[in-house]
């Protein structure tokens, strides 16, 4: 290669503007289809009741069996959970005992937590070792009680246990002050996934106190209304590294054309127009496609790298402890594909045309035009 320097350059260039602009995409996307993972899991239906203070416990028996002579319900959960102050804030409290598991964490605790026991995730446990203890915890709600820690869970849960704390249910009661015999919510499971929107109002009819539902649909279009408002912060992001890919299309696109002597001493001793639009293609691709290769490497490895706490910190601006991130990578070829497309289609155009400009010149003129 005659210009080496100016082809690392060009590559090294290249590299960082595919990175760059490949992180912003792949994140949205990522955390998109990984949301849509943790919501398939979660239950069709959540249910709550309310009054004119706001939401309010319900009482379990009789809430359960008016959800139960709705047509459609297969299985309905009470669930007991709220907010707690913990040491370093707020921290979320989940009630748990072995038929109310969350599937997301059937197979990654040993055992439920006792009375007076607690498992956290891995925001609260301060950097303590899965499977060690990590001393105790002081958690506060209606009263203020000091838990044994006898576990934390699994730091590839982070996403979604960052700040959990389970507990017993009877403790979790007697901490949010809950009476007994009630619970948070109820946790409804439907027959079929269209059922979720049509039997809303046949739950609301079967409670003799008003109540309030999601459905697994809504919480997934508010999930993504959100990404849609992220999506329109990183769009402002990528004008720049966009700014940047023409700046580097029309230095190519300048240098392309100051090489037009070469291209005619080149048909001078016999290359075809051919020959001379192929070796200008294989040079660029010499260049592009190892530094798109490594550009996209970058970028799967900041998004997709196991444990990637600094996303949270960089796009949420996380104070404390932040999530370790391990995200989907279910439409990742379809992000890279068009990254690829982004950022080289313009390059090897900007070297191509005016090849093909000269190839197809006459070889007196091309010659001629370098010496003025």
């Amino acid at each position: 290669m005659r210009r080496p320097y100016e082809a690392l350059l060009l590559g090294i260039t290249l590299t960082l503007t595919i990175a760059i602009v490949g992180t912003l995409l792949l994140f949205p996307r990522a955390v998109q289809d990984t949301l849509n993972t943790l919501l398939d899991a979660s239950p069709s239906i959540v249910l709550r009741r309310f009054d004119a203070a706001g939401f309010c416990p319900l009482p379990v028996p009789a809430s359960v069996l008016a959800a139960q002579t709705v047509v459609g319900v297969v299985s309905v959960r009470p669930r007991i959970w709220g907010l707690v102050n913990g040491p370093d804030g707020l921290l979320t409290m989940v009630g748990v005992q072995r038929e109310g598991m969350p599937q997301g964490l059937a197979g990654q605790l040993t055992r439920l937590p006792e009375r007076g026991e607690v498992i956290i995730g891995f925001g609260v446990a301060s950097g303590q070792p899965a499977g060690q203890s990590a001393g105790t915890l002081q958690l506060e709600g209606v009263v203020r009680q000091t838990y044994q820690v006898i576990d934390r869970l699994p730091e590839k849960t982070s996403l979604f246990t960052h700040d959990l704390v389970l507990m017993n249910p009877e403790d979790a009661r007697h901490l949010i002050g809950l009476p007994k015999g009630y619970a948070s919510d109820l946790a409804i499971d439907v027959f079929h996934e269209e059922e979720q929107d049509a039997i809303l109002s046949d739950l609301a009819a079967a409670f003799a106190w008003p109540v309030r539902c999601v459905t697994r649909r809504q919480s997934q279009g508010m999930s993504a209304s959100r990404l849609n408002r992220a999506r329109t912060l990183v769009a402002i992001t990528v004008i720049p590294a966009v700014l940047a890919l023409c700046l580097l299309v029309a230095v190519n696109t300048r240098k392309s054309m100051g090489r037009q002597s070469d291209l005619g001493i080149m048909k001078a001793t016999g290359w075809t127009t051919g020959d001379i639009i192929r070796f200008q293609m294989y040079r660029e691709l010499f260049v592009c496609l190892p530094s798109a290769v490594v550009g996209i490497c970058l970028s799967f490895v900041l998004v997709y790298g196991p444990g990637a706490g600094w996303v949270a910190d960089f796009f949420f601006g996380w104070k404390t402890i932040p999530p370790s991130f391990y995200l989907e990578t279910t439409g990742a070829a379809t992000v890279v594909l068009e990254v690829a497309a982004l950022m080289l289609v313009p390059v090897i155009a900007s070297a191509f045309l005016p090849a093909l400009k000269g190839a197809t010149s006459d070889v007196h003129d091309m010659i001629k035009g370098a010496d003025r």
